[in-house]
C-alpha cells in the first residue's frame, strides 16, 4: 500500500470517531472535541493548491489544524499562510498545532509581522513517556478496560520516549498488544491508525508485519482506492506533459494544446521554459 497526499483525508475521517472529548490529552492536545474531518486540500489563487496535514471542526466552532513536523520549523510563515486561506474558506477562528515527531525539541511558536502577531501551540512527541503508555495499554488489555485513549496511544506509540524498551521491542510489544485486542475490527482498525500516522516512522520490514496482521477494513480499502487514483492521475498527468513539450517543440500555440491536453495556459508555458 502506498502513501499518498490525501491518505491525510482518509485517516483524519476515521479518527473523528476514535477521537471524542478528551482522547487526544494523550498526545498533549487538551480541550479538543471533534466533531468531523475536513478537507486537507485549500484551493488558492489560479491553479494553485497548499495541503495542510489534518483538520478537524470542533464543538466550539473553531478549526483544528495539525501540522506534522519531522525537522524543526525554522519560520511559521507557510503555516500561517494555510491558516489565513482556512479563516477565508471557513469563516472561524483556527487553533493551529505543530506535533513534533523525531528528535525536535525546540520550536517557533510566535511569528511578529508588524502588523500583526501570528501563534501555534508546540506539542514535542518524543516528550511522551511511551513505556507508560504501553504499561497502561497492556493492563487495560488485562482487566478488559480497553478505551479511546487506547487506540491513540498505539497509534502514535512509535512517537514516543522509550527509555527500558528499544524502539525494535516497543514495536513487537505494539503488534503483540494490538492483537490482543479482543474485538478483531477494532484490531484492524488501530492497525491501520498506526500505519498511516506513524508510517514513517518504521522500517519496510515493520510495516510489512503491520500490513500481515490487518483485515481488508474500510481504511485500508479507501487509502489502497486513494492511491491506484493518485496513480491514474499521475499517469494522465505525465502523458500530457510528454504530448505538450512535443506540440511546443513543434511551434503549435498554448490555446490548440490547452484544448488538447487539457492542461493550463499556466502549466503549458511553465513546460515550454523546460525547452530552453
Amino acid at each position: 500500500m502506498k502513501s499518498v497526499r490525501n491518505a491525510n483525508d482518509v485517516l483524519s475521517k476515521h479518527l473523528t470517531g476514535a477521537c471524542p472529548d478528551g482522547v487526544l490529552d494523550v498526545i498533549g492536545i487538551s480541550h479538543a472535541p471533534v466533531v468531523r474531518a475536513l478537507p486537507t486540500e485549500l484551493d488558492e489563487v489560479v491553479i494553485r493548491q497548499q495541503f495542510t496535514d489534518i483538520m478537524f471542526e470542533l464543538e466550539t466552532g473553531e478549526i483544528l489544524h495539525l501540522e506534522f513536523q519531522s525537522s524543526r520549523e525554522a519560520t511559521l510563515n507557510r503555516f500561517l499562510a494555510y491558516d489565513v486561506a482556512l479563516a477565508e474558506r471557513f469563516g472561524r477562528k483556527i487553533r493551529t498545532i505543530v506535533m513534533y515527531t523525531g528528535d525536535v525539541h525546540s520550536g517557533p511558536d510566535t511569528l511578529d509581522i508588524g502588523s500583526a502577531k501570528y501563534h501555534v501551540e508546540n506539542v514535542f512527541l518524543n516528550r511522551l513517556n511511551g513505556d507508560d503508555a504501553l504499561d497502561t495499554v497492556k493492563r487495560h488489555l488485562e482487566f478488559g478496560d480497553w478505551t479511546e485513549q487506547d487506540r491513540v496511544r498505539l497509534a502514535f506509540a512509535f512517537h514516543m520516549h522509550f527509555e527500558r524498551r528499544s524502539r525494535d521491542e516497543a514495536f513487537n510489544e505494539v503488534l503483540e498488544l494490538t492483537r490482543k485486542i479482543p474485538d478483531t475490527f477494532e484490531q484492524d482498525y488501530v492497525t491501520a491508525l498506526i500505519l498511516g500516522l506513524s508510517g514513517r516512522n518504521l522500517t519496510d520490514t515493520q510495516k510489512q508485519h503491520l500490513k500481515e496482521t490487518m483485515r481488508m477494513t474500510d481504511v485500508v480499502r479507501e487509502l489502497e482506492q486513494e492511491a491506484l487514483e493518485k496513480g491514474r492521475r499521475e499517469g494522465a498527468d505525465n502523458k500530457a506533459r510528454e504530448v505538450t513539450l512535443k506540440l511546443l517543440a513543434e511551434g503549435v500555440s498554448a490555446d490548440v494544446i490547452a484544448k488538447a491536453t487539457g492542461l493550463s495556459r499556466e502549466k503549458i508555458e511553465e513546460l515550454r521554459k523546460q525547452l530552453h
